[in-house]
């Protein structure tokens, strides 16, 4: 192996859009941004139809965009790459070698995390409407990054049987020079879940636990709203915490209160006024990135 592992992963992808619940929609557009592209490169050249040479894949943070990239390369049936960018701000060789390895194995999906902060915008601000600063790195990429960073993503673009799915935070404060069509031309949207997605959520992380006849988890997705994956995920957790920690040993089934008790303790970490900002920027974005 000639590359760390803290920085670069390269493995057979291991999530299969059959084990993210919710998100239909949003999986349609994975298919037809990457696994489309990937699958059938042959039959899009005798169409006539140029594939997206890469993807911007954005959102808040806790919305599972990380497994639905991967999962998209298991249904293309590739190899899958990820690049740690939180890790690399300082290290582009690492950048390097990460689309290095890419150009060896291909055809592959390359996910390069955190390019918002890898590379941001010149005066990028990352205040919310509110003024919080919510989710700010501790640190940007240097300047050598970003060049580095650009030079790669332009050097693969080209590459019919490498997708780079580069996901972002914040794309309102990434370097719009990304998003021409001859580098990351698309975008994929992933919010955070509504409520028929957070049911379905609930579901599958409830999925192994007794349920008492009082759990209405349609009310729970009802009343979680501005809560992404990981806190109804940390949610769930904690209501099958509470009923061990009150049934001891016995095994006993999580209730209704369980659930209100998890969710006064587990709170989103989004708030009202960073959901009306991702509503304005999507809003205001150019809608053709978002289709083939």
């Amino acid at each position: 192996m000639d590359y760390d592992q803290i920085y670069i992963d390269m493995r057979e992808p291991r999530f299969s859009f059959e084990q993210i619940a919710g998100y239909e929609n949003v999986k349609e557009k994975f298919r037809e941004m990457i696994v489309v592209p990937l699958k059938y490169r042959e039959e899009l050249k005798k169409a006539s139809l140029t594939p997206p040479t890469g993807v911007i894949v954005w959102g808040p943070l806790g919305t599972g965009k990380g497994h639905l990239i991967e999962a998209a390369a298991k249904e293309a049936g590739t190899n899958y790459i990820l690049i740690r960018g939180r890790e690399c701000t300082d290290k582009p060789e690492v950048i390097k070698k990460g689309f290095q390895l890419a150009l060896k194995n291909a055809p592959c999906v390359v996910h390069l995390m955190d390019i918002d902060w890898l590379c941001p915008r010149e005066g990028a601000d990352y205040r919310w409407k509110d003024g919080t600063t919510t989710g700010k790195p501790d640190k940007f990429g240097t300047p050598q990054v970003h060049q580095t960073v650009y030079k790669e993503v332009e050097r693969v673009a080209s590459v019919d049987s490498i997708i780079v799915a580069a996901s972002s935070y914040r794309i309102d404060v990434l370097d719009q020079a990304f998003t021409r069509t001859n580098m990351l031309g698309r975008k994929i949207y992933v919010p955070m879940p509504n409520k028929s997605d957070r049911l379905k959520i609930l579901k599958y992380y409830l999925r192994n636990a007794k349920l008492a006849n009082d759990v209405n988890l349609k009310k729970i997705a009802e009343i979680t709203e501005y809560y992404v994956g990981w806190d109804l995920e940390a949610l769930c957790r904690k209501a099958i915490l509470n009923t061990l920690e009150r049934s001891g040993n016995n095994s006993s089934y999580v209730t209704m209160r369980d659930m209100l008790e998890a969710k006064e303790k587990i709170k989103p970490w989004l708030s009202h006024a960073m959901a009306e900002d991702y509503n304005k920027i999507i809003s205001e974005d150019c809608i053709h990135k978002y289709n083939f």
